[in-house]
Protein backbone atom coordinates (compact mmCIF):
# COMPACT_ATOMS: atom_id res chain seq x y z
CA UNK A 1 0.00 0.00 0.00
CA UNK A 2 1.19 3.04 -0.79
CA UNK A 3 0.85 6.06 1.17
CA UNK A 4 0.78 9.71 0.15
CA UNK A 5 2.52 12.25 1.93
CA UNK A 6 0.13 13.67 4.28
CA UNK A 7 -2.52 11.38 3.91
CA UNK A 8 -4.90 11.92 7.19
CA UNK A 9 -5.09 9.31 9.95
CA UNK A 10 -8.63 8.80 9.01
CA UNK A 11 -7.97 8.09 5.60
CA UNK A 12 -5.55 5.50 6.56
CA UNK A 13 -7.96 3.88 8.48
CA UNK A 14 -10.27 3.98 6.36
CA UNK A 15 -8.01 2.46 3.50
CA UNK A 16 -7.43 -0.45 5.85
CA UNK A 17 -11.17 -0.91 7.03
CA UNK A 18 -11.47 -1.67 3.22
CA UNK A 19 -8.55 -3.76 2.57
CA UNK A 20 -9.67 -5.91 5.72
CA UNK A 21 -13.43 -6.32 4.21
CA UNK A 22 -12.13 -9.08 2.23
CA UNK A 23 -11.14 -10.91 5.66
CA UNK A 24 -14.69 -9.78 7.12
CA UNK A 25 -16.41 -11.74 3.82
CA UNK A 26 -14.40 -14.82 4.34
CA UNK A 27 -15.20 -15.08 8.13
CA UNK A 28 -18.39 -14.63 7.89
CA UNK A 29 -18.90 -17.31 5.00
CA UNK A 30 -16.92 -19.38 7.30
CA UNK A 31 -19.11 -18.77 10.04
CA UNK A 32 -22.22 -19.64 7.61
CA UNK A 33 -20.62 -22.71 6.45
CA UNK A 34 -19.78 -23.75 9.69
CA UNK A 35 -23.43 -24.72 10.60
CA UNK A 36 -22.88 -27.78 7.31
CA UNK A 37 -19.74 -28.66 7.41
CA UNK A 38 -16.99 -30.10 9.50
CA UNK A 39 -14.22 -27.64 10.60
CA UNK A 40 -11.64 -29.10 8.28
CA UNK A 41 -13.62 -27.86 5.22
CA UNK A 42 -14.06 -24.46 6.59
CA UNK A 43 -11.25 -21.88 4.98
CA UNK A 44 -11.13 -20.26 8.44
CA UNK A 45 -11.28 -21.36 12.15
CA UNK A 46 -14.05 -20.46 13.77
CA UNK A 47 -12.21 -18.60 16.59
CA UNK A 48 -10.39 -16.41 13.99
CA UNK A 49 -13.59 -16.15 12.10
CA UNK A 50 -15.04 -14.03 14.98
CA UNK A 51 -11.60 -12.37 15.65
CA UNK A 52 -11.79 -10.85 12.38
CA UNK A 53 -15.07 -9.98 12.91
CA UNK A 54 -14.55 -7.94 16.52
CA UNK A 55 -11.55 -6.54 15.05
CA UNK A 56 -13.41 -5.14 11.92
CA UNK A 57 -15.98 -3.67 14.15
CA UNK A 58 -12.73 -1.92 16.58
CA UNK A 59 -12.04 -0.76 13.22
CA UNK A 60 -14.58 1.20 12.23
CA UNK A 61 -15.17 2.54 15.40
CA UNK A 62 -11.73 4.17 15.44
CA UNK A 63 -12.28 5.27 11.53
CA UNK A 64 -15.30 6.73 13.05
CA UNK A 65 -13.47 8.07 15.77
CA UNK A 66 -10.74 9.43 13.78
CA UNK A 67 -12.80 11.26 11.31
CA UNK A 68 -15.17 12.61 13.89
CA UNK A 69 -11.81 14.06 15.57
CA UNK A 70 -10.38 15.50 12.33
CA UNK A 71 -13.61 17.11 11.50
CA UNK A 72 -13.75 18.75 14.61
CA UNK A 73 -10.28 19.45 14.58
CA UNK A 74 -10.78 21.20 11.33
CA UNK A 75 -13.76 23.32 12.84
CA UNK A 76 -11.23 24.52 15.67
CA UNK A 77 -8.71 25.69 12.95
CA UNK A 78 -11.38 27.50 11.25
CA UNK A 79 -12.87 29.18 14.11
Amino acid sequence: MRIERGTSPARLLEMLSDRFGAFEAIAYSTIKLARHEPQQELSMDLLVAEAVLEFADDLRTATEAATEYGRSDTERGAS
